[in-house]
């Protein structure tokens, strides 16, 4: 199959998911819908950064279900980032889909944030040019590309496409892509494929049909490496 194959069968899914699925905004709301409480305290970038690691590799509706565990557990997100990863995996959920690694990842990112910044804080991502921003969110240690995607695109108002390896592995079923490429490099071919200003809703309606069609995953897949930084133990909270 030829590019011009994949990218016809790409808009051909597309323009199928539009006309099923509810109408979607041109870019979803930073951080989901609004709550109570949020662990976050207002930074909308770092909120949607939290969900995107809980949405990497699962579906919607479990990222938003640990995210409001989270919300419910902690004072803030500092007092999240101290804990152990062990300790995180109880607050989202001992079963979650790929649990120590995500909560390894989502831990060493926001220690990496603390670092940088001395306190745990991304709303400063908005002021800077987009692709700086979204260098700085790849730059950071355990952090997906599909996560620093998602935010660049929902929350910054970049041009990305986030890809896991579910919604890899469903555009491959439909012949969207092109089958030697890793998700990652198939990430920047979507990218290059489809418009700015249409990628949230490319991206948004293919996530939500990724979603719908989800056999349930083993809740401990396998691991990939992480890019390490040393964390200290759990301090007080403030540290």
């Amino acid at each position: 199959m030829s590019a011009a194959d994949r990218t016809k069968a790409l808009n051909a899914l597309i323009a199928r998911l539009r006309a099923k699925q509810a109408p979607v905004p041109a870019v979803a709301p930073a951080g989901g819908a609004p709550v109570d409480r949020c662990c976050c305290e207002g930074d909308l970038v770092l909120r949607e950064f939290v969900r995107s690691f809980l949405h990497w590799e699962t579906t919607a509706n479990r990222a938003d279900n640990a995210l409001k565990r989270i919300d419910q557990a902690v004072v803030d997100i500092n007092e999240f980032r101290v804990c152990m990863p062990d300790e995180m995996a109880q607050i989202i959920g001992p079963n979650y889909p790929r649990v120590e690694e995500r909560c390894e990842r989502l831990r060493a990112a926001l220690f990496d944030v603390y670092k940088r910044e001395h306190k745990v804080a991304l709303a400063h991502l908005t002021e800077k040019p987009k692709r700086a921003a979204r260098e700085y969110l790849e730059g950071l240690a355990g952090v997906p590309q599909f996560v620093a995607a998602r935010v660049t695109l929902l929350s910054l108002g970049g041009h990305a496409f986030p890809l896991d390896t579910r919604m890899h592995g469903r555009l491959l079923e439909e012949g969207a892509l092109d089958p030697t490429m890793a998700p990652a490099d198939a990430s920047g071919w979507l990218e290059r494929s489809v418009r700015a200003g249409e990628a949230a809703e490319a991206y948004t309606l293919i996530q939500a049909w990724c979603d719908s069609v989800e056999k349930p995953a083993s809740p401990r897949g396998k691991r990939t490496a992480v890019k390490k930084t040393v964390a200290p133990k759990r301090r007080a909270r403030g540290e």
